[in-house]
């Protein structure tokens, strides 16, 4: 039998039975737009995370007291935290492929502004090691090293928190609660409206800079360290070689204490990969729906087995053999499968992005994702027309042709 001859008894088999074709066609046609759907919507967190994040520092990674990193002396004594200072800003300064050192540390207080309060978060730095903020001045300037009763606000702070816009210029309160340590500062500058600066400092927008001796006087301690140190290495593609020479300059004076490096491109990379598997665990889930319209094309097959006994009878009467028939019905399921997969791929990628449209969430149609959905549906319908095209092929002429 010819490969034409063949199309065309499969197509005049579709136009004979159209309600039997369309109703077999559903479960293929279901289970593709699932696929596309789940592996649109799984790509689309893939993608947000990626626009999300894409704009941060990744060649910074944070030094900070404690954690449960193996970072420490390696004694399998019960340890405490380090204590982070001016000593080890030093060492990692001197640290071959660090391009500079940061120290900060952050604590929460009560902002006074107008007889209007507001709890905030103050972050103290070094100013003069802090270039890339001091680049996102919007008005006034930035602090200096010598500054002791002056602040930098965070847009939102300065223009959201209380009814009226804080202008450089203006005076607020900054209150400990722990020790009720009230302090007078002059806003000196006021950032811009800026993107996540990075996954482990948080966005300058919310926050209220001030210096170091100035934060010493507003916890009114003694004894002063450091919450984090935030350090950027020269090339982000030596990063983890940077951070194991780091690790063996800070255990020189840290032996006996505890404290973590976080690689905040390894942790994106992490969750990348996350959502990449929670990605095709979702189009694992569509591809359940395509099991199910399989085993619905296997009855449909069999029904048409059935219902063609007679016919196969005569075909093999005159002439045709076991893989005529076989070739038969398996060009009628896979066509079936085609068809029905690319109408799945048309509604899952319009079902993809009413979803990204309605809920603001991002959905990404791929290639990728096409071509899974497209595949899986053809080679699902052709997989479950292997046993009744076995079967049809098997059968006896001389019973076949006495079939009523």
């Amino acid at each position: 039998m010819k490969f034409y001859d063949a199309l065309e008894f499969v197509f005049l088999s579709f136009k004979g039975e159209k309600f039997k074709t369309v109703m077999s066609s559903l479960g293929i046609i279901i289970g593709v737009a699932a696929i596309v759907v789940m592996l649109s919507v799984g790509e689309g967190l893939v993608t947000g995370v990626s626009s999300v994040f894409g704009d941060m520092d990744l060649n910074m990674v944070q030094v900070i007291p404690g954690g449960f990193d193996q970072h420490s002396g390696g004694s399998g004594r019960p340890m405490k935290n380090a204590v982070l200072d001016d000593r080890d800003v030093s060492i990692l300064e001197g640290v071959i492929g660090v391009e500079g050192v940061s120290p900060r540390r952050s604590t929460g207080a009560l902002m006074e502004f107008r007889s209007d309060e507001r709890n905030v978060g103050v972050v103290a730095i070094t100013p003069s090691k802090e270039s890339n903020i001091a680049e996102t001045i919007e008005a006034g300037r930035f602090l200096s090293d010598s500054d002791r009763s002056s602040v930098v606000l965070g847009y939102d702070i300065a223009t959201n928190m209380f009814d009226m816009k804080i202008n450089p210029g203006s005076h607020i309160i900054l209150t400990n609660s722990l020790t009720n340590t009230s302090i007078d500062y002059k806003v000196v500058g006021v950032l811009e409206d800026v993107e996540q600066m990075s996954l482990l400092g948080g966005s300058s927008n919310s926050q209220i800079y001030i210096t170091h001796p100035s934060m010493k006087s507003l916890l009114n301690i003694q004894e002063y360290s450091f919450s984090s140190i935030n350090v950027w290495v020269e090339d982000p593609d030596t990063i983890a070689e940077t951070i194991e020479r780091m690790d063996k300059s800070l255990q020189r004076t840290h032996m006996n204490e505890i404290y973590t490096i976080f690689d905040q491109s390894g942790f994106l990379e992490s969750i990348t990969d996350v959502l990449t598997q929670i990605k095709y665990a979702l189009g694992g889930i569509g591809a359940v729906a395509l099991v199910v319209g399989g085993i619905g094309i296997i009855n449909v097959m069999m029904l048409t087995v059935t219902e063609r006994i007679k016919e196969i009878g005569v075909m093999k009467a005159v002439g045709a053999n076991k893989g005529d028939i076989r070739t038969l019905f398996l060009i009628e399921s896979g066509i079936l499968g085609l068809v029905s997969g690319l109408i799945g791929v048309f509604l899952g990628g319009g079902l993809a992005y009413l979803i990204s449209v309605l809920g603001n969430f991002p959905s990404t149609v791929t290639m990728t994702s096409i071509l899974i959905g497209l595949g899986f549906g053809v080679i699902t319908s052709v997989v479950a027309g292997v046993y009744p095209a076995s079967r049809a092929a098997r059968l006896d002429p001389v019973e076949a042709l006495r079939a009523e």
